[in-house]
């Protein structure tokens, strides 16, 4: 047994371990890109949570994702027709309503976090961010698309494809791009030595 007094004021070695590991646990790139990862989350939610990023951002950018659905259906099905933020047919038979969470902009905020706060240039993540957003975007029209023609027909069915398929469909994606993204951030450094050898 030691003593109680013998602990508190000995300041032992075990005590200095302890104190010292904790700079080198901070310095772990881990560490600091899981730090610098929350910190751009937490910025750009904030800045999505602001009414001004309400009205100038995300409702033009919804309505935007209805009207290029609405124009890439009009080329071969007439009956589309687009009304703000409502995509529906002409006959009344099915429709959907493109809500601020219907648009992947969550999705978007946290991959293009994780991007950024990768190690690398920072042009090298401002290039994936948007690549990886475009990606994004591109399934969610499939998406909002196949929603408008599953309207048309079981409502089980339609809530199923909404609320479980698509919704991890989208996660799934944003996961497989910043993989791949990491992947070959990782090759750069490889590339450049090449490069430097020949």
């Amino acid at each position: 047994m030691i003593p109680l007094h013998a602990v508190l004021t000995s300041g032992g070695p075990v005590h200095r371990d302890q104190f010292a590991a904790m700079p080198r646990f901070l310095k772990s790139p881990a560490v600091q890109y899981l730090a610098l990862f929350a910190l751009i989350a937490v910025a750009l939610f904030s800045a999505l949570a602001t009414p001004w990023a309400e009205r100038l951002f995300v409702q033009p950018f919804t309505q935007l994702l209805v009207d290029i659905c609405a124009a890439v259906l009009q080329t071969f099905d007439g009956r589309v027709q687009a009304q703000g933020d409502i995509l529906r047919f002409s006959d009344g038979r099915g429709a959907v309503q493109v809500l601020a969470g219907c648009n992947a902009v969550e999705v978007c905020a946290l991959l293009t976090a994780a991007i950024l706060a990768f190690p690398g240039r920072l042009r090298d993540g401002v290039i994936g961010a948007v690549a990886g957003v475009a990606a994004l975007q591109l399934v969610n029209l499939l998406r909002i698309i196949s929603l408008l023609y599953l309207s048309r027909g079981s409502e089980s069915l339609f809530e199923f494809f909404h609320h479980y398929v698509w919704d991890a469909m989208i996660g799934l994606e944003g996961l497989l791009v910043f993989f791949f993204w990491t992947r070959w951030q990782g090759r750069q450094p490889t590339k450049a030595a090449a490069k430097e050898t020949v």
